[in-house]
């Protein structure tokens, strides 16, 4: 590599961005005037640490991965939390040539000039990811302080909190420890990148606990005279009538966490000790992500590429809900988004909102359901249509037909395999040689938890649990299983990455579908032509050391035919 070549040059010798995925925002560059690395990451096309890598290499500085870091408190202390939120800087390390200073833009001289005067310290700028300035952002640790501190001055007057009449809540909603109390809880939760936090009235206190990479983890229990005035903030800000305590209540609201967008999907339901609220956190910031960073591994890129590249016909991503479904769903339309075609979704709810694409929002009450709504974009000249789920035999049809007129559809099911979405689209009642005409593909996923590389622990497993692997054969592996530390919150996991079964329709899969042959006939045929099992593809991802083996069965639950299909399948490719 180069100091001083160009940032675009750099990418693409390193591999990290193909040509024509440069040329696309090179001409997008022309137009705004943005900065390439800003915008090859809004358009999902290249990784931020690959950018922010050979922007490290263009200007001769250091990168580091704070992901891989636990930065120590006294050097943290050295620059005030406000200023390294304000400049997006985090002080790495302290050194006899000064301090070594990340930095999301190392070309903003005026956060170096406000660091050296507030240190007294020489800067050594180095580039680190804007993902990773925020992680790192929680290791200052003071939200977890101020929710103490709010919590003290609440148990100062609980008689207070527990008057539940509905002006009283209101009054005590609007008070500055609750609105700081949900401000930090939802904040906190952003940092740690929860997806849900749950907040659980019991009958001696109150437990909130934060769905983090798929599990839940009690955070904090505050008394239980909290509760009232926790529950009526949060319903006052997700505009949900605070005097009904009797009835389900959905909302949502909006935030600004981190100069981040967040929006916060909310969920009320009467429990007997109370109203239970679940908040959905959607950051819009983690939604555009380009396929390469999925978790596909190298060979299943081509076999990938190869569904997505079709003209037209139908794609359907399975899996249960939480898998991933949408995340994909948004890559492949982020890939597929150029200024020559028309890209319209239907969504329940549209969780975010892609630049250059046509959304459309179920509405049952003013008819438009996913049915409705997709005979409706047959008369918008679309190219690309992606239906958030084939619900029912109605739309199934419908967007069979819109795939055998020309056009590419995208859509979800829930099954637990691909060779299962075939069964189920004929259970529904679409013709077998329909499905076989239309369909081009079909991929099933889940995501396991990555573990964390600060103390993940290696061991040779043995006895059962080779057997129950299927790894028996042959000398025995070396493993790694979680631990647990400061780094990862005690979990012994940091993030999660997709495992994908990816399968091509081709001819013999067609003439099978037509002679309505058993799900377990195709299985067998589509492993034949290529296609891994998602209990391979998860054990592919713990013999690399990437996750633990009982984070495998607890994410794909299979038989042991199932696993002996996909063993002889593999030999057989």
């Amino acid at each position: 590599m180069r100091r001083g070549a160009l940032l675009g040059e750099l990418l693409t010798e390193a591999g990290a961005v193909t040509p024509t995925a440069l040329s696309r925002a090179l001409e997008q560059q022309r137009y705004t005037g943005e900065r390439l690395g800003e915008i090859l990451l809004s358009l999902g096309l290249a990784a931020p640490e690959e950018v922010a890598a050979a922007l490290a290499r263009q200007l001769g500085l250091e990168f580091f991965r704070l992901s891989d870091l636990l930065l120590s408190r006294e050097v943290l202390g050295l620059v005030r939390e406000e200023l390294a939120r304000r400049h997006r800087v985090i002080p790495i390390r302290r050194g006899d040539a000064g301090l070594v200073l990340g930095m999301v833009d190392p070309l903003d001289v005026i956060a170096i000039d406000d660091v050296r005067r507030a240190t007294g310290m020489a800067i050594r700028p180095a580039v680190i990811t804007s993902d990773d300035f925020f992680r790192a952002l929680g290791q200052y640790g003071t939200a977890a302080g101020s929710v103490e501190r709010i919590l003290g001055e609440l148990s100062a007057s609980p008689a207070v909190l527990e008057e539940e009449s509905v002006e009283s809540l209101r009054l005590v909603a609007e008070q500055a420890p609750v609105v700081r109390l949900v401000d930090q809880v939802i904040r906190q939760a952003v940092r740690r990148h929860a997806s849900d936090i749950h907040i659980e009235p019991q009958e001696d206190r109150l437990r909130i606990r934060y769905r983090v990479d798929g599990v839940l983890h009690g955070v904090m229990s505050p008394p239980r005279h909290v509760h009232p005035a926790l529950i009526s903030r949060i319903k006052i800000m997700a505009r949900l009538n605070i005097a009904e305590r009797r009835l389900p209540q959905d909302g949502r609201l909006a935030m600004r966490i981190d100069d981040r967008e967040i929006d916060v999907r909310v969920s009320t339901i009467p429990t007997i000790w109370g109203e239970k609220a679940v908040l959905r956190i959607l950051d819009k910031s983690s939604a555009f992500m380009g396929i390469e960073r999925l978790g596909l591994r190298s060979e299943e890129f081509p076999r990938f590429e190869k569904i997505i590249g079709k003209p037209h016909g139908i794609i359907l991503l399975t899996g249960p809900t939480g898998s991933g479904k949408t995340t994909t769903l948004y890559a492949v339309l982020s890939r597929l988004n150029r200024g020559d075609v028309n890209i319209t979704t239907i969504e329940d709810p549209v969780e975010y909102q892609l630049p250059g694409v046509n959304q459309v929002q179920i509405n049952p009450k003013a008819g438009v359901t996913f049915a409705t709504g997709l005979r409706s974009f047959l008369r918008q000249d679309p190219d690309i249509i992606m239906v958030g789920e084939i619900r029912d035999e109605e739309t199934a049809r419908i967007a069979i037909h819109a795939a055998l007129t020309g056009h590419l559809v995208l859509s979800t099911l829930h099954t637990n395999d691909a060779p299962g979405a075939i069964t189920r689209l004929v259970d529904m009642g679409i013709e077998p040689f329909l499905v076989a005409s239309s369909l081009v593909g079909v991929v099933a996923q889940r995501l396991v938890r990555v573990l964390c590389r600060r103390c993940r622990q290696a061991y040779v497993p043995e006895g059962e649990a080779l057997r129950s692997a299927g790894l028996e054969q042959g000398e025995p592996p070396v493993l790694y299983r979680p631990v647990g530390c400061d780094f990862c919150h005690g979990t012994g996991y940091r993030g999660r990455t997709g495992i994908f079964e990816i399968m091509v329709i081709d001819d013999t899969l067609k003439d099978l579908i037509v002679r309505r042959a058993s799900s377990s006939e195709i299985k067998q045929a589509a492993l034949a032509g290529g296609m891994r099992t998602l209990w391979d593809a998860g054990m592919a991802r713990v013999l690399d050391g990437t996750t633990a083996l009982e984070e495998i069965f607890r994410v794909v639950f299979v038989e042991e035919e199932t696993r002996r299909l996909g063993r002889e399948g593999e030999a057989s490719g």
